[in-house]
């Protein structure tokens, strides 16, 4: 019970952020700054936030793979019968595609690839690691 109720709350906030918060991100530079500074929830640094703004595709993508997976799974379980694959099959999918999903949203936080995923607005901006090792680079430079 408690993860078809997760799951729909997944799934709700999915289609939230697929309809409206992720393509005004998309569209609207002013919005996603907001979106960065209203992020202080996390403990991160605004780097980090930043980050999770550019990769508000795969955070939708993971809110949908995250209720579908339990759903599925909650539903399989409650009427797994020996010739019905479907819901443990749709189950599996979800869960495999959750890691996949999640690595190429930090792929984004970190180094800002694949910037087909991140809004256009964002797509020159430096990843965390890449930010980092920038300003190393340019610290040894002009140390010497």
């Amino acid at each position: 019970m408690v993860a078809l109720i997760l799951g729909t709350g997944f799934l709700i906030a999915g289609v939230y952020h697929a309809l409206w918060a992720t393509p005004w991100i998309w569209r609207d530079p002013e919005q996603a700054r907001r979106v960065t500074e209203n992020l202080t929830g996390f403990p991160f640094g605004p780097e980090v936030r930043r980050g999770m703004v550019r990769g508000a595709v795969l955070m939708t993508t993971n809110m949908f793979l995250l209720g579908r997976g339990l759903i599925c799974g909650a539903l399989w379980q409650q009427r797994a019968t020996a010739g019905d694959g479907t819901l443990l099959w749709v189950f599996m999918a979800s869960v495999g595609l959750t890691p996949i999903s999640v690595l190429l949203g930090l792929l984004i936080i970190w180094f800002n690839i694949p910037t087909a995923l991140v809004p256009p607005h964002m797509r020159d901006e430096a990843g965390l690691v890449t930010r980092k090792l920038h300003d190393m680079r340019h610290r040894r430079s002009h140390r010497g």
